[in-house]
């Protein structure tokens, strides 16, 4: 999709772009050969000419930071296929919900192929030297709530040069809510009773490790990296929704297969925390 946009160009809107398309300028190839098919003003042609070029070289080159600039950030979604290679999903866990008094307990991430988790306590400190080998993070709601907490546990942390935040794109296809609801919604389900684990009911599963319960760490890694490895999901189902209401042929992702957690959780657990709220 990213090489079919236009929005990128500066004083180009989504009005402007679908003009292009409907002129038969579908690409970025497209309008650097046919540039007299524009019937844009010539300053304006000019401005797109220019830009395309340096994009293409930015493309070419891997500059997922370049994309991150002129994108709009509701619009980031367009550059997951040509950048996903070396993105990573990432969601964290919470003592609380504000990065002034509250701790990271748990990072989780996937990078299609592998999870990883670094906990507080064990491992956590290993996760800069981890985030600096991708290029492109996914989240849900992660400008808001994963990033500060991670710039503020982490001075000087270097995260990706690009980050899709999945709170916009999914509720413009009408998909509201949390992640959660996002993921019901498209049909996504988790194991057994861990859709009843929440970020209230995460803080009170790592208050029960700290008493010695192994088995509520467990848990607890188990719905961090379900919330993980779902970002995938939603991020390739969202994509394909989106370029399907567009009025240009967009080759669709080729989704693949879910990674089996094989995990533990105490089920037991849960359905005890969920009775005790």
């Amino acid at each position: 999709m990213l090489k079919h946009s236009f929005i990128h160009i500066p004083r180009v809107g989504k009005a402007t772009e679908r003009k292009l398309w409907a002129r038969g300028i579908h690409n970025w190839e497209d309008c650097l050969r046919e540039a007299g098919k524009l019937a844009l003003s010539p300053r304006l042609q000019r401005v797109i000419h220019s830009h395309l070029e340096i994009s293409c070289q930015a493309l070419s080159q891997g500059d997922a930071a370049f994309f991150e600039t002129w994108l709009p950030t509701s619009e980031l979604w367009r550059m997951y296929p040509e950048f996903f290679q070396k993105a990573v999903f990432l969601d964290i866990e919470t003592t609380g919900l504000s990065p002034h008094w509250s701790d990271i307990t748990i990072v989780g991430i996937y990078n299609g192929q592998d999870t990883e988790v670094f906990v507080k306590g064990k491992n956590l400190e290993d996760f800069p030297d981890e985030i600096r080998n991708y290029s492109l993070l996914v989240t849900f709601n992660g400008r808001q709530f994963d990033v500060p907490f991670l710039r503020a546990r982490f001075p000087g942390l270097e995260m990706p040069l690009a980050h899709i935040d999945l709170r916009f794109l999914p509720k413009r296809l009408g998909l509201f809510g949390g992640l959660k609801n996002v993921e019901r919604m498209l049909g996504l389900q988790r194991e057994g009773n861990l859709g009843d684990v929440d970020g209230y009911m995460a803080t009170r599963l790592w208050q029960e490790y700290k008493k010695g319960n192994q088995a509520a760490l467990d848990t607890l890694i188990r719905y961090n990296l379900e919330d993980v490895v779902n970002l995938k999901d939603i991020i390739e189902l969202a994509y394909n929704m989106a370029i399907e209401g567009l009025p240009i042929i967009v080759k669709p992702l080729r989704r693949s297969p879910r990674p089996r957690l094989n995990l533990p959780y105490d089920s037991e657990l849960i359905s005890w925390l969920r009775r005790s709220f």
